[in-house]
Order: structure tokens, then sequence, then C-alpha cells
């Protein structure tokens, strides 16, 4: 009878259970780095150092020095069909970086995508990866497998 119970335990809270972790995020700074992006743990100095590689194209980037909340952002601008400008990293919510004006000299170039995610790598082209549906899916079916094994 423990024994049950203690498996059913265990397995909702693989399933339901999220463990505790900070975000992380892709980051890259060129569309040859973004091929193949790192992984970052966010940090205040991460969150900077995108804001800084902001401010090179836009303008009014905030300055924040120190959050307790980050995000995911990807960036990318293209001109003429070519990709000029690409970015991934951890930055500040608070930095609007979708909403960030270019500076005059770079007015000319085509926001081909913005987004901010809150997710852990959610901040990469899904295309090719299992998405985390799958993973619950995969889990479920384990998890009634186990079941009727033990019942």
């Amino acid at each position: 009878m423990y024994k049950k119970t203690l498996i059913a335990t265990i397995l909702v809270a693989f399933i339901c259970v999220q463990f505790a972790s900070s975000l992380t995020c892709y980051t890259c700074v060129t569309e040859a780095d973004c091929k193949k992006p790192k992984k970052t743990t966010c940090t205040n100095q991460a969150a900077n150092e995108t804001s800084s590689h902001l401010a090179v194209y836009h303008q009014n980037v905030a300055n924040i020095t120190s959050s307790s909340r980050f995000d995911c952002l990807a960036l990318k601008y293209t001109y003429m069909n070519n990709t000029v400008h690409r970015l991934h990293g951890c930055i500040h919510p608070t930095v609007n970086a979708c909403n960030l004006a270019l500076k005059p000299a770079y007015a000319t170039w085509n926001k081909t995508w913005c987004s901010v995610c809150s997710g852990n790598k959610c901040n990469k082209n899904p295309a090719g990866k299992m998405s985390n549906s799958f993973y619950t899916i995969l889990t479920a079916t384990v998890g009634l497998v186990l079941a009727k094994m033990y019942a």
C-alpha cells in the first residue's frame, strides 16, 4: 500500500512541480552566433549586456542596474532581404525592447521579428525541437503504464 502511494507521489511531483531555477535564455549578437547560440542563466550583468547591444542601434534604451525579474529577447532586423542585426539574450522587462525606436542612421532597417518571452530557452526558433507538451504526454504515458503495473 505504501509502495503505491510513494510511487504515485513521486510521479505527481515530476509531472506537476517545476524545479526552482533561474531563467535561462539563448544569447547571441550576430547572425553567425545565432546559428549556434549559447545558453545563459539570466543575471543583472547578462541583462545589462543585452541592453548595451540594444543601445548601439536603438534610441532611449533604459539603463536598469538591478532587477530580480528577467525575460528572454529575440530580435532580428533586415535590410533589402539581408539580415543586418540579430540579438538574443536576457533583458530587464522594463526595457520594453520591442518598442524601442531605431537610431536615425538605421531607420531604413525592417524589423523582421521581435519577441520577449519569460520561459526557459524560449527565445530560439522552435523548429526542430520537441515541445514541452511532448514531454508532458510522455510522462503521463509512463505514469499510466506504472499505474497499470502496480494496480
